[in-house]
């Protein structure tokens, strides 16, 4: 059993594995003030703005998904260990940003200093930039090479694809990678809650995949256990993200997606009666070229436009695993 890209089952329980073994012993709860001194010190409302910053800023840069990731999981990092002024947020995301890019992109495609400072206008100077570089690093003792959320979604998305490879039959006009471009889209938004900080990226992973899985298949849950079970996740952890991250997606109008079902789908006529019923209008449209990476995991164009769906079920997430298909374990794997 083997995706386009030529991943085998079994080397993605292994990936899934290793990433797994990574987070538990580098991720930590990040939580932040919602009220405080504006003035000296980093509050939730500043850290959503400066991630939103952030993937903004890659709209000009067009560096990978990781690499955005990266960036944010690093200012998490630095704003547990260091008391930050807000003022000088945008030097020490820059500056995570540029670290990111330095450890996961190829040298030609990264902008020296100066073009960075000037195409993200930041008032910091390339001096400042390099300054908080080396302030950043030693304060994560140069350990930055962190598995992130999109690590996550890349091999779940896969494993997804790799069991389930009739998934995306019924959608109009949906590949693979377009389908991992509508979920990286979602996931650069929850990025942007600090809310969810407090639940490890495998687990808002696994919860924003459910939430689109409920939306294109009549059969979600049974996949989603499945799933759940090869990553080991507990369902009180899972329910509750899944709800914050429902109640977050909706408020963005990011929820329900915007499927579009060809006339065999199960879900088309449920779909377009309660279209008709709420009147769901979605202006959602998934960029083209989201990323190149997305592109050459599955060897395809990424474009996808969209309108549809149902209501959130997280309760149903409660029920009894056992005897669901799908035993498989990811490989546990020792630190090198």
């Amino acid at each position: 059993m083997k995706l386009h890209s030529g991943i085998s089952a079994k080397h993605l329980l292994q990936m899934l594995g290793e990433s797994l073994y990574k987070e538990q012993t580098q991720w930590k709860s990040v939580s932040y003030k919602t009220q405080g001194n504006e003035q000296q010190e980093v509050l939730g409302q500043h850290r959503d703005e400066i991630v939103s910053w952030i993937i903004y800023q890659n709209s000009h840069f067009h560096f990978s998904p990781e690499t955005v990731c990266l960036s944010i999981y690093l200012l998490d990092k630095f704003l547990q260990h260091v008391k930050v002024r807000p003022k000088y947020l945008h030097c020490v995301s820059i500056s995570c940003y540029f670290i990111a890019a330095k450890t996961l992109e190829e040298d030609e495609v990264i902008p020296c200093t100066v073009d960075l400072v000037k195409i993200s206008q930041v008032t910091c100077s390339v001096a400042e930039i390099l300054r908080m570089e080396a302030v950043i690093l030693n304060k994560l003792n140069w350990n930055i090479k962190y598995v992130t959320a999109t690590d996550f979604l890349h091999i779940l998305h896969a494993m997804l694809m790799c069991y389930h490879p009739q998934l995306l039959d019924g959608l109009r006009n949906m590949t693979p990678s377009q389908h991992l471009g509508v979920l990286t889209r979602k996931l650069f938004f929850c990025l942007s809650n600090h809310h969810l900080q407090t639940f490890k990226p495998s687990v808002i992973c696994l919860a924003m995949i459910s939430l689109e899985l409920e939306q294109i298949s009549q059969n979600w849950l049974s996949i989603m256990l499945m799933i759940q079970q090869m990553a080991g996740i507990d369902n009180k952890s899972l329910v509750w993200c899944r709800e914050v991250i429902s109640r977050f997606l909706v408020e963005k109008h990011l929820l329900p997606t915007g499927y579009h079902f060809l006339p065999h789908h199960p879900l088309r006529r449920i779909t377009t009666m309660k279209r008709k019923a709420e009147q769901v209008e979605s202006d959602e449209e998934v960029e083209d070229d989201i990323s190149d990476a997305i592109k050459r995991l599955y060897n395809e164009d990424t474009s996808c436009d969209g309108n549809l769906i149902r209501a959130s079920c997280g309760s149903e997430l409660h029920q009894d695993t056992e005897g669901t298909s799908g035993q498989l374990k990811p490989t546990p794997v020792a630190a090198n």
